[in-house]
């Protein structure tokens, strides 16, 4: 159930970013009036929804982190690209994110070089970090798909790969259920 609960989820994301691209070259051609009008349906329909999906998303993988079969050698690969990355993130003048990205790239950096602690353990640290992550960049107007797929692609695709191989125990679903659940009536009574 877990893994269908991504695939829709991954589907989800791209339909909207599908409708979001489309808006994005309309805009370019539409008259002064029309352009603001799409440009405020991106903002306040299109983006808060892909802010929710990729939140559920990435909370399922960081909750699921500890229990994913990670190899070390596939650990070792993705989090050297993350360190490489994020120091040639860093090292851009001016800075090409804001500073809050940039305190949680760095965050995440210092993490990883910790001594000690396997490659499939720092790997599984970073995953759970992202849910903070995707909140950060959506204050930030950041299109964190891009960003991931660009900075970091071999991270991405392992975690595609992780997701098809390992099904979320039945019981942390059904907790991540209830959880949104409570989320959900608790939102609603306010």
């Amino acid at each position: 159930m877990s893994n269908d609960r991504l695939q829709q989820l991954d589907e989800q994301l791209a339909l909207l970013r599908e409708q979001r691209h489309g808006m994005e070259k309309a805009k370019i051609t539409a008259a002064a009036e029309e352009k603001v009008r799409i440009g405020q349906r991106i903002k306040l329909e299109i983006r808060p929804q892909i802010l929710e999906i990729e939140k559920e998303y990435w909370g399922i993988l960081a909750n699921q982190a500890e229990s994913l079969d990670i190899t070390e050698q596939e650990a070792e690969v993705v989090v050297s690209e993350i360190v490489i990355q994020v120091e040639q993130i860093e090292a851009r003048n001016p800075p090409r994110y804001p500073d809050q990205v940039l305190e949680l790239l760095r965050e995440i950096k210092y993490a990883v070089n910790q001594p000690g602690k396997p490659a499939s353990a720092k790997l599984k640290g970073i995953i759970s970090s992202f849910p903070p992550f995707i909140g950060v960049a959506y204050e930030a107007e950041l299109d964190t798909e891009s960003f991931v797929l660009t900075h970091f692609p071999t991270f991405t695709k392992v975690i595609k790969q992780m997701t098809k191989k390992n099904p979320i125990p039945k019981l942390l679903w059904q907790q991540l259920d209830l959880r949104r659940l409570a989320t959900e009536n608790h939102q609603s009574s306010t």
